[in-house]
């Protein structure tokens, strides 16, 4: 076992895995989407909140001098110094008062502007307030009260009304509320996926075999790449959909489990994972039949009493079965317990019913003894343990095994999890003797270079089977 200065490498130095940031990316999209909409309602409730809509009524005069001599000059220059006084006229409180009293308002609600047309004598008055009724009767208003104050300020000039006001029935300052939404859909969405993104890059988790090498205080027996699984299609080697890549991976990982256990005079071989859909299951139930191929006797049993899956594994349907459980229990004899695997020297021992407490079960020997009994036939035999995050069987289990395989699965859990329960497993003797690097997705790059190798939805048989 390596020795490490620092046990966790992983602080050091985390990998880019442009795949698993996707992956999580894609994996909360309703994340994303709820946080994006919440953003798009909660913008359209700040504006509905904050945004008063005005509204503006205009009129147009001509604006031309008094007296005969009048001419286009005079009145253009007559339009631009109407422009400018005017102003003042319709910011006079007098006007304002006079406004307010016709109309028997307690306040001035609107601002008013005038402004002449370009290049032309025509003037344009306008008038804007909170609704278009009280724009067109304060603009009526002062059209009526205007020339008691004009003539002081602008004699000599004469307004002829060309256009009479409009009420307006649209917002003249009305905001594009429904891009503002989309913006903040969008810029909401972007957030969250940049959140997940950078949570996702800092997670602790082994994302590739170059990390595993580096995080992992174990042995990497072998890599499983991704493999597509179709519905009711058997994930064993011995299935002919499977790739020659994935069955090669577990021929070459059982090799390699048993050099390690010969080396050891180990005899059986406990198979579990940190926590459920690591893969555990296929993974005993693969090593078993690639040693079996190798004309090794081997027994798999099933010691997930909790949760069995191993008949599910093997497809044995509703065909009857002695469960092993049961035998344990003593409610059956242990005659014909062990079913033989089509033409290979493997045998299995199937559990169908869950245990709520075995612990006792495993503890008080008769496992054992039945187990031992079994290596002086078997040349291996192979149990299938619950997940060590969810219950402590498998730290009972290995008193009883000689060796430990640990499944991870890439990117499922974090590291130290994965070191501590390796410590556990070693907590006598060392007898983890190395991790199946499982449901592993190549880079990006290689995909697209050599094709997808791996399969879809590993060891999902149901949340029950684990």
């Amino acid at each position: 076992m390596r020795e490490y200065e620092n046990k966790y490498i992983n602080s050091e130095k985390t990998a880019w895995d442009l795949r698993s940031i996707l992956w999580d990316i894609g994996r909360s999209w309703w994340m994303i989407l709820l946080v994006a909409m919440s953003a798009s309602l909660l913008t359209y409730s700040a504006i509905s909140f904050t945004h008063e809509d005005r509204y503006t009524v205009s009129t147009t005069f001509t604006v031309s001098q008094s007296g005969g001599d009048s001419n286009a000059v005079s009145n253009l220059s007559a339009a631009y110094e109407m422009a400018q006084k005017f102003s003042v006229i319709l910011e006079n409180n007098i006007l304002k008062k006079t406004v307010m009293e016709e109309l028997g308002l307690d306040s001035f609600p609107a601002t008013m502007n005038a402004s002449v047309v370009e290049e032309s004598n025509l003037m344009q008055l306008s008038v804007t307030a909170d609704s278009p009724q009280n724009a067109y009767l304060i603009l009526e208003s002062v059209l009526r009260n205007y020339p008691t104050l004009s003539d002081y300020i602008i004699p000599n000039v004469v307004l002829q009304t060309l256009e009479q006001p409009q009420i307006s029935g649209s917002p003249s300052n009305q905001l594009p509320v429904r891009k503002y939404m989309l913006y903040a859909f969008l810029a909401a969405a972007a957030a969250v996926a940049a959140v997940i993104g950078v949570t996702s890059y800092l997670r602790d988790t082994v994302k590739n075999e170059q990390e595993f090498s580096q995080k992992v205080d174990a042995y990497l027996l072998g890599t499983i790449y991704h493999e597509k699984k179709k519905k009711k299609s058997s994930m064993l080697i011995t299935n002919p959909v499977r790739s020659f890549r994935y069955v090669e991976a577990y021929r070459m990982a059982a090799s390699r489990v048993r050099g390690r256990m010969d080396r050891k005079h180990a005899k059986i071989l406990l198979v579990t994972s940190v926590a459920e859909n690591e893969g555990k299951s296929t993974t005993a139930s693969n090593l078993a039949l690639a040693l079996a191929q190798e004309q090794k006797k081997v027994l798999l049993v099933d010691c997930d009493f909790r949760r069995p899956a191993l008949h599910k594994i093997f497809d044995v349907g509703n065909r009857e079965i002695k469960d092993f459980s049961l035998v344990l229990q003593g409610k059956e004899k242990v005659g014909g317990i062990f079913e033989k695997v089509q033409n290979l020297p493997l045998y299995t021992a199937f559990s169908r019913h869950s245990i709520e407490n075995p612990s006792e079960l495993i503890s008080d020997g008769r496992l054992e003894r039945l187990l031992r009994s079994c290596c002086k036939k078997m040349d291996y035999v192979i149990l299938d343990s619950p997940p060590m995050g969810l219950a402590v069987d498998a730290e009972e289990l290995i008193q009883i095994a000689d060796a430990a395989v640990l499944s991870v699965r890439q990117d499922a859990v974090l590291t130290q999890d994965i070191n501590d329960a390796i410590d556990v497993l070693n907590q006598k003797d060392e007898k983890v003797i190395g991790c199946v690097f499982s449901n592993v997705y190549p880079p990006i790059g290689e995909r697209f270079r050599q094709g997808a190798y791996g399969y879809e939805g590993y060891g999902k048989y149901s949340k029950a089977d684990r």
